[in-house]
């Protein structure tokens, strides 16, 4: 990596980690996480000629928690405040909920993406899990209710050692998923955690605001990625969106998971800066197709490699 700087706070409201140089690259976490999730994926951007932003959405990780409910919506107006003070519109990068996020994005000011990368991205279920229909009773307010700060010393020194696990190194979605512990044990965290699972399952499918309906109107250029062992974002997604986006491009990399992939999260990794190549490859006039695409197992080829020599 080329750099590690803090964008000034004064720029935004939102916390940015920043990696490399070149054009921008905004990355946008899972629920729960935080923005040094990307610091892995970001080292292969920065070979793209890309600078990567990942920014902490309301509430998590560094940012603070704004007031009312975290819809998509609002989750995502701190974002295009953050685009406007770019001298180049961005490309949009998102993981489930940040995919979702991005997904706002780009349906709100779509003069100012230059495209999406939708990385296994929450999409609200058409036909809603009673679990889902119970998410009315969920109140927020509850987050601050749970005394976890007290366990915090506990939790940070659980969290160093996880993180000083040799296998975790250059793992940075498990990394970041280690230090979701210690970041619930803040009531800000909590409460945001809350409000945006809550939000997310009520996020309308259908009607003028749902985001099925919506899908249609994307007008930027998108790669959806989704990822073959998701066990949280159902796989009929993958062919009701190429439904309603005939031209977005899609690949899948079969041997992972949503965003815990264990000796996989480099072929997660690969993919994510492969979907990224591929709006640029747009953008220089090289041939973009919207036919589904298997990504290389690159830890299979590795292991192969290392027992061959």
């Amino acid at each position: 990596m080329s750099r590690h700087d803090d964008v000034p706070a004064a720029e935004t409201s939102l916390y940015c980690n920043e990696w490399g140089s070149g054009d921008p690259l905004i990355a946008l976490h899972p629920l729960a996480l935080e923005s040094t999730a990307f610091a892995g994926v970001a080292t292969r951007l920065d070979r793209l000629g890309l600078r990567t932003l990942a920014l902490d959405l309301p509430g998590f990780g560094c940012s603070p928690l704004v007031e009312g409910p975290l819809t998509p919506a609002a989750l995502a107006e701190p974002v295009i405040e953050f685009v406007r003070t770019l001298e180049r519109p961005p490309i949009l990068m998102g993981m489930s909920l940040g995919g979702r996020v991005a997904l706002e994005v780009a349906l709100r000011e779509p003069e100012r993406v230059r495209g999406l990368v939708l990385v296994a991205p929450y999409l609200p279920w058409r036909k809603r899990p009673r679990l889902f229909r119970m998410a009315h009773h969920l109140d927020p307010a509850w987050g601050e209710r749970l005394p976890l700060e007290h366990a915090w010393p506990l939790l940070k020194r659980t969290t160093d050692l996880l993180e000083g696990i040799p296998a975790l190194e250059h793992d940075w979605f498990a990394r970041a998923c280690v230090r979701v512990a210690y970041y619930l044990s803040c009531p800000a965290t909590r409460t945001a955690f809350f409000s945006a699972a809550r939000e997310l399952a009520l996020d309308p499918s259908e009607g003028p605001e749902g985001v099925w309906a919506r899908l249609r109107t994307i007008r930027v250029p998108t790669v959806v990625l989704w990822a073959g062992r998701d066990r949280l974002i159902p796989h009929a997604h993958a062919d009701a969106v190429a439904e309603l986006m005939p031209d977005a491009a899609r690949l899948e990399v079969a041997c992972s998971g949503h965003f815990v992939n264990f000796l996989h999260f480099r072929c997660m990794e690969h993919a994510m800066a492969l979907a990224t190549s591929r709006i640029l490859d747009a953008e220089r006039g090289r041939e973009w197709t919207s036919q589904p695409v298997l990504t290389p197992c690159v830890a299979g080829r590795e292991a192969s490699a290392e027992t061959a020599a």
